[in-house]
């Protein structure tokens, strides 16, 4: 599984950005993990990334 740390405090002004995801969300075995999403109040939940990390083979 390929793994895509994204972490963008404003993707509706990022072209590039947007345009990587929605190609990335295409693609089999890849998952993305938008940090902004998962975590709006900054409290980033470190065992369940470093889990994310672990299951990732790239």
């Amino acid at each position: 599984m390929i793994l895509i740390i994204y972490a963008h405090p404003y993707p509706h002004h990022s072209h590039a950005n947007k345009r990587m995801l929605e190609q990335a969300r295409t693609l089999e075995g890849v998952e993305i993990r938008s940090l902004y999403q998962l975590y709006p109040d900054f409290n980033i939940d470190i065992a369940a990334e470093q889990e994310a990390l672990s299951r990732a083979d790239l």
